[in-house]
């Protein structure tokens, strides 16, 4: 669903959407009295949206009655539109231009700041000294109280979670302790006493493991957030997030600062959502690199990470976390022994949000039927091409972290490159 310019920009033409459109589809021609949009090029990055200054760009679905005519203009206008040829390192050898590489665009890379709300005072004080009791609280309590810190340095989910883990090593032990001690069949520096402490230890590390699990593993649950509450915490956390909610506005200070949008920030109900420029980006598989090495090329391909905050998040109940991404590498005319040597190979990455095993037309979580698609800068999946000047046999591909690393050899086959693979990628943080 593509962003239609509208009345707004007639006689005005402003290019500073032009400037920001990460795949170069706002174009005009002379004569013409406003910018238009290829609707069959639009990736609904938004990030057109804020940049124009008359705010004449809307999503197609959200199109004002009065310039629903402009949908049809935009389309109408690229019928016979013929795309520029463009100067340069990228033209083919036919002389037409590749357009704008992939990967995210330079003034991308570093997000404009972004004012937030903080604690005020004492409140502030108070969240960093209850970390260690704090973080036995629920991971969505302790999500929404860090985004009201504003400052993870005043509260952070990871922080007081480890430390509330690291108490619960000395708390559960004393427990057992004087539960034994009460029954009476436990003394100090008994086996029986050593045995409760033993169990309390266990009991608390393996409590840890649970509530840490997406770090130490390479497939969470995507229906779970991080850093879970403590057996004794997920109760009170029931009360607690309630009452959170209710004194947001009397315990934090919402700057008088106009807020800087950042570019493709989605405007929904009652908040500004500020999604991450890179995590939107990943969505399309733009957050890619091609390194090439003496004797092979390493292609990595990011995949998203995060839900994209937004009204829809919350309507349809979304994960915090995108699902892993289903995904098909193919390589072309690889190279066969006493063959024309092709000039170059294609390796081509396809993917789309997974599906359900005995329906194939069906999401296997059926949530993110209502928003895929339908809603801005939510596509099903991405496609990737890329040629790269080698003669390979074969190819080795290896997910890990959200994070698709492709080994392509020059020349034969990847066994013989006899290289591995690193063990741990860095996990980012979306």
């Amino acid at each position: 669903m593509a962003y239609i310019i509208c009345e707004p920009c007639i006689d005005v033409k402003d290019t500073a959407c032009v400037d920001v459109c990460p795949v170069n589809c706002i174009h005009t021609s002379e004569g013409e009295v406003q910018l238009y949009i290829d609707p069959n090029v639009c990736i609904d990055c938004a990030a057109c949206v804020p940049a124009c200054p008359v705010e004449a760009i809307y999503m197609q679905s959200d199109v004002p009655s009065q310039w629903e005519s402009f949908i049809d203009v935009n389309s109408k206008f690229f019928e016979d539109f013929e795309y520029p040829e463009t100067d340069g390192d990228g033209d083919d050898e036919d002389g037409q231009g590749r357009g704008k590489e992939q990967g995210v665009p330079e003034e991308f890379v570093q997000l404009p700041g972004a004012a937030s709300s903080s604690l005020r005072a004492p409140f502030n004080v108070l969240a960093m000294l209850s970390q260690p009791i704090l973080g036995a609280f629920s991971a969505k309590f302790k999500a929404q109280l860090e985004d009201m810190a504003g400052n993870t340095w005043i509260f952070s989910s990871a922080v007081s979670t480890g430390i509330n883990s690291l108490i619960n090593l000395i708390l559960y032990p004393l427990i057992l302790f004087f539960i034994g001690m009460q029954r009476g069949d436990v003394t100090l520096f008994s086996s029986s006493g050593n045995l409760m402490i033993f169990l309390g230890i266990v009991i608390a590390i393996a409590e840890g493991i649970f509530r840490f699990r997406h770090e130490l593993t390479t497939t969470p649950d995507e229906t779970q957030s991080r850093y879970g509450a403590s057996f004794y915490g997920w109760f009170p956390s029931l009360f607690a997030t309630l009452i959170l909610k209710a004194v947001r506005t009397t315990i934090t200070y919402d700057p008088t600062a106009p807020r800087v949008t950042n570019p493709g920030a989605v405007q929904t109900d009652g908040e500004i959502y500020s999604d991450d420029i890179k995590e939107r980006y990943r969505r399309y598989g733009m957050v890619n690199r091609v390194s090439e090495l003496a004797d092979h090329y390493r292609i990595e391909i990011e995949f998203p990470r995060w839900v994209p905050n937004s009204a829809a998040k919350d309507t349809y109940d979304l994960p915090d976390r995108m699902p892993h991404y289903d995904y098909v590498v193919s390589i072309s005319s690889p190279y066969v022994p006493d063959s024309a040597v092709p000039p170059e190979s294609i390796v081509t990455v396809q993917t789309q949000l997974p599906r359900d095993p005995e329906k194939s037309d069906r999401f296997l979580d059926p949530r993110f039927e209502k928003v895929v698609g339908r809603t801005s800068s939510f596509p099903d999946g991405f496609r990737n091409i890329f040629p790269i000047q080698a003669q390979p046999v074969d190819f080795h591909a290896k997910y890990r972290n959200r994070m698709l690393e492709i080994i392509v050899p020059k020349t034969g086959t990847y066994e013989e490159l006899g290289i591995e693979l690193p063990v741990h990628y860095a996990k980012l943080k979306g």
